[in-house]
């Protein structure tokens, strides 16, 4: 018992003829099925490789860079160009190291800023060799990210591994990537996203701030994801006289961008008039502005901007649950599906490649028209 006195803070049983450790605090499991008597479990908590791991959170945190090669920390380092160890707040533009991963400056900021957030909760585990990475490892890791933070972030950050380990693998750094195949620890809402009602979107109409209601309109009335409203311009919209509002905008989507090099995307005249009608207009052309004129620093701050203007305006009962400015492009789309657009139109409309999106984001409406027609039916019926 004298090697346990000295280690304070830990929940200690014994189950089935095993002994299991915990460390109180957090819940993180230092020891499991440890097999022999309480003697010999107290022998164990002497060996270096157990003080090494109860003692931790007490050693001070090292930089990715320092672990080297074979380790996840090393393989973080290498991946992020070494924006790990970096300032948070100076990484854009990225950072570079030689040999590292050339593509990671060519993500999204967003993309590498939610990358980064995940590297960082995973800085305790950064002296694990990649080699002893395995997939039930990385379940309990991920179970326990999703009791500490939430599911949705636990799932990022496996994804995060996952897209680190995949050039890991083609680089010959690591044998596999023991992500593939996990399943996701958060339930998507199946109402998440969903198409507005049209009280909701009159009360947006009537009440949005002007930095509210400018995205509100474009995901409207455009079809356009948050990632492409941060940065639209006037200069992307051009007259087009055999379309069937006169004007359209030509942009090249960034999710898509490999498979698609630019759309060109009737603007309907609710979006026309809206621009003309614009009190803030700037030399340059951009029109998602903030109040004051503005830029947005990111798609991530505009987004978030709306978010909490909706959020507001629901706990107060004016609005829905359930209503995003993606929910927007949802109601777009239905609006093409209810006037006899097919599904790969829908999906050319809203600037996605896949057929199976354009019937994703209508998927709603094509049950209505089968509800109407299974009615219109009964009409003919004596």
């Amino acid at each position: 018992m004298a090697a346990a006195s000295k280690l304070r803070g830990l929940q200690i049983f014994e189950a089935r003829g095993k002994w299991y450790v915990y460390r109180r605090a957090t819940g993180e499991v230092l020891i499991k099925g440890f097999l022999g008597n309480r003697r010999a479990l107290d022998r164990h908590f002497e060996t270096p490789e157990f003080l090494q791991a109860y003692n931790k959170p007490r050693l001070p945190k090292r930089a990715a860079k320092d672990f080297g090669d074979g380790t996840l920390g090393g393989l973080v380092h290498w991946f992020t160009n070494g924006d790990i160890d970096r300032n948070p707040k100076e990484v854009d533009p990225p950072g570079s190291i030689d040999g590292a991963y050339p593509k990671w400056a060519k993500l999204a900021r967003a993309t590498r800023e939610d990358y980064l957030k995940a590297y960082r909760w995973l800085a305790d585990v950064f002296d694990e060799k990649l080699i002893d990475i395995t997939t039930p490892e990385l379940y309990e890791l991920r179970d326990t990210c999703a009791a500490k933070k939430k599911t949705r972030f636990a799932d990022k950050m496996i994804r995060a591994l996952s897209s680190m380990f995949k050039q890991g693998v083609k680089r010959g750094k690591m044998e596999r990537n023991p992500c593939l195949g996990m399943d996701r620890a958060h339930e998507a809402d199946p109402d998440a996203n969903r198409e507005w009602y049209a009280k909701e979107w009159n009360f947006v109409l009537e009440h949005a701030p002007l930095e509210v209601l400018i995205p509100m309109m474009a995901a409207r009335h455009i079809g356009l994801r948050g990632q492409t409203i941060v940065s639209l311009n006037r200069k992307q919209i051009e007259d087009h006289p055999e379309g069937p509002t006169g004007k359209a905008v030509r942009y090249v989507p960034r999710k898509n961008r490999k498979k698609v090099k630019s759309v060109f995307l009737p603007v309907m005249r609710e979006m026309q008039d809206f621009l003309a009608e614009l009190k803030v207009q700037r030399a340059d052309g951009a029109i998602a502005v903030r109040d004051d004129g503005s830029l947005w620093p990111s798609e991530k701050e505009m987004q978030t901007r709306v978010s909490h203007w909706l959020r507001d305006h629901e706990r107060v009962g004016h609005i829905g649950a359930g209503t995003t400015l993606h929910g927007l492009r949802v109601s777009y789309a239905a609006w093409w599906k209810r006037n006899g657009a097919s599904d790969s139109e829908v999906a050319a409309l809203i600037g996605d490649v896949s057929d199976k999106m354009g019937k994703h984001y209508t998927r709603h409406v094509e049950a209505e028209i089968s509800i109407i027609r299974a009615f219109d039916r009964l009409k003919d019926r004596p």
